[in-house]
């Protein structure tokens, strides 16, 4: 595991090479080129690494050499070019070849082991900059929330990097999101083992990891779901009632580490919002 870089200027130069690897130097041939995708996506990243919005970098950049010395930018992009930019930048397809690129980049530097062990769970994000502790002692009901950002992440536990993502609307169930989210890890990674808790217990997930995926092994703990029943009915159901590995289910944490550093570092509240935005933003947080 590696600490996190506190440095601006060593992050926007390693986000500038993950674009460059990942990206077009331009997204149309009659675009006016000033400046390259990889530079635009830098700049987004170095937004969310100083807490800031889009006329805030902007100021940053103006102000600054440094920054822009190391992007290499002839002129200060307008606040307008980047929430464009950040809107083509995350879509789908874009998205998915940016997050392939920090898992060529990390193989590169050896961080991948040879049977990747991955962790999934979700959490929630805030909507809106308001005191939970004021809104608890005044008692006000209009200031509680009905609906909350969600983001389900399938965490790599040996390097705390994130494989799979899917953003929705909580609060809901967990269980939902675990296919497309596994779908997705297994693209950038073939995990040898999937760990979960028990919001996860379902045959269907044991079935899409080992015989569809070809995941050696999966750990997710028996929902008993208020049944009665002592023995489950199903094959692989019937393997976690029958012999659980509590040793390497304990490293399931990690996936809960990797959320904590995550609030930590970039804070638990979002800056946008409406939910497309906000969708967006929590995909270049997960980058």
């Amino acid at each position: 595991m590696r600490a996190m870089t506190k440095s601006p200027l060593r992050l926007a130069r390693e986000a500038l090479a993950l674009g460059q690897s990942a990206l077009p130097a331009y997204s149309g041939r009659f675009s006016r080129h000033d400046f390259t995708q990889p530079q635009l996506f830098a700049i987004l990243v170095l937004k969310l690494f100083l807490k800031t919005d889009f006329r805030g970098i902007v100021a940053v950049l103006a102000e600054w050499p440094d920054p822009r010395r190391t992007l290499g930018l002839k002129k200060v992009p307008h606040y307008s070019t980047l929430c464009y930019a950040q809107e083509r930048l995350l879509e789908k397809g874009k998205f998915q070849r940016l997050l392939s690129a920090v898992w060529d980049r990390a193989r590169q530097m050896g961080l991948v082991d040879s049977k990747p062990e991955v962790a999934i769970d979700a959490t929630g994000l805030e909507s809106r900059h308001v005191s939970a502790y004021y809104v608890h002692r005044k008692g006000y009901r209009r200031f509680k929330r009905k609906r909350w950002p969600k983001l389900t992440a399938v965490a790599h536990t040996t390097t705390h990097l994130i494989a799979g993502v899917v953003v929705s609307q909580g609060p809901s169930q967990d269980s939902p999101r675990f296919p497309d989210a596994i779908r997705q890890a297994a693209t950038h990674l073939h995990p040898d083992r999937v760990l979960g808790d028990k919001g996860y217990d379902g045959e269907h997930n044991h079935r899409l990891c080992r015989e569809e995926l070809g995941i050696r092994s999966t750990i997710i703990p028996i929902n008993k779901r208020n049944r009665g029943r002592k023995w489950p009915k199903s094959k692989y159901r019937r393997q976690m009632r029958r012999r659980f590995f509590k040793r390497k289910y304990a490293q399931r944490w990690q996936v809960e580490s990797v959320f904590s550093r995550h609030k930590r570092r970039l804070g638990s509240a979002l800056t946008t919002r409406s939910k497309t935005t906000q969708r967006r933003e929590i995909l270049l947080r997960v980058l």
